[in-house]
């Protein structure tokens, strides 16, 4: 057994653990060389599980159940996390139990949890309004929450206005921000969605109709559009004058992308509207911001066709392995460990990890391209 091996076996045992520290104080086990802040995290989990409760039955079930089940810590500290947001009696407890009894990956519990919360109530959506954080080493934060469509506006604004790429993204935008906001810029831009606009032929039907009132369409500056908003902008003109169809196949992926005139940009088109975000697991970063990619590297003879192309934003582009498992070296090669590669599995775009596995993105607008309508 490696050392990898030995903490996985350890993590089965949190239950067990946890039952140990429910008799100690965070104070001690601060003495021992543990952070305080984490001790108190510890005993405060030990606590909801093994302290006092509405829900004894509830509660020695659940606390079996995940023994049994060898849940990690990791896990029961989510678990907690959503299940304290519920203070009707009882209801806390029976969150508990139904996240503990859940079949399924550490993400499919946390969102299948945050849709049950929002459902009891335990969540409150965000509130529109602007935020001024206190001051830390003479720097204030600023914090704006609004619709999607006006951020995403303003975003594309403070783009267009960027003098100097080669800085980090938050930086190239301070500049470009304060210009607008002493009146200096060029006021508030209402862009063309050059972004491109995932939408399913009997969804365009249902919309073109007036008869979509549920349908949300996926755009690849990152947000989502309702079927209202996307009727506004064809009316503005916002749309522009081109419609553009693209063609996929189940599981070739992208094939071809017709118009009524020719388009300049046609396989970043393609590639954009199968891939609304960066395909990178987790990321979320616009495809309208992404870098086109070979998914079988140019430098290894892949063709520039739409099947072997997607969007990868500018630091995953740069940290996916182009050599992928082609070169066999006898031993480890230096440097920095391998992130994995993007390759496409029936179709779709997945990252390859270095351990084997096929991962997709689960960002809301990543299942929502074009591949995921058919």
């Amino acid at each position: 057994m490696d050392k990898y091996e030995e903490f996985m076996a350890l993590t089965s045992q949190t239950i067990g653990i946890l039952k140990d520290m429910s008799k100690r104080s965070p104070y001690d086990m601060a003495s021992d060389g543990m952070a305080r802040k984490t001790a108190k995290s510890f005993t405060t989990l030990a606590d909801a599980l093994f302290g006092p409760t509405d829900s004894p039955r509830l509660q020695r079930e659940s606390v079996a159940l995940a023994e049994e089940r060898g849940l990690s810590l990791e896990y029961l500290e989510m678990v907690e996390k959503h299940a304290k947001k519920l203070k009707k009696r009882g209801a806390a407890w029976r969150l508990r139990a139904e996240l503990i009894a859940f079949e399924g990956t550490f993400e499919e519990v946390e969102a299948y949890a945050k849709k049950r919360v929002m459902e009891k109530g335990g969540d409150k959506p965000k509130q529109r309004g602007v935020r001024l954080g206190r001051v830390v080493d003479g720097l204030r934060t600023i914090s704006i929450t609004y619709t999607q469509r006006r951020i995403a506006d303003l975003e594309k604004t403070l783009d267009a206005a960027i003098k100097d790429d080669d800085q980090p993204r938050s930086a190239a935008l301070l500049e470009p921000f304060w210009d607008l906001v002493e009146g200096t810029g060029t006021g508030l831009i209402k862009p063309e969605y050059r972004t491109v606009i995932a939408i399913g032929l009997d969804d365009f039907a249902k919309v073109s109709c007036g008869k979509g009132e549920d349908v949300i369409v996926a755009l690849s500056d990152g947000t989502t559009m309702t079927s209202t908003e996307f009727i506004n902008a064809a009316m503005a003109g916002s749309l522009g004058d081109k419609l553009y169809v693209g063609l996929f196949h189940p599981t070739a992926g992208p094939v071809n992308l017709y118009e009524a005139r020719f388009a300049s940009e046609k396989l970043r088109t393609l590639a954009m509207a199968e891939n609304l975000v960066c395909p990178w697991p987790d990321c979320n970063g616009p495809a309208d911001r992404c870098q086109v990619h070979h998914i079988d590297a140019h430098k290894h003879g892949g063709h520039t066709k739409p099947s072997n192309l997607t969007m990868l934003c500018k630091y995953h582009n740069g940290v996916n392995d182009d050599d992928g498992p082609r070169k066999k070296r006898k031993r480890p090669s230096p440097g920095k460990p391998k992130r994995g590669r993007m390759r496409r599995h029936r179709g779709k775009v997945r990252l390859h990890a270095p351990g084997g596995k096929l991962v997709g993105n689960t960002h809301h607008v990543s299942s929502m391209g074009a591949m995921d309508l058919l």
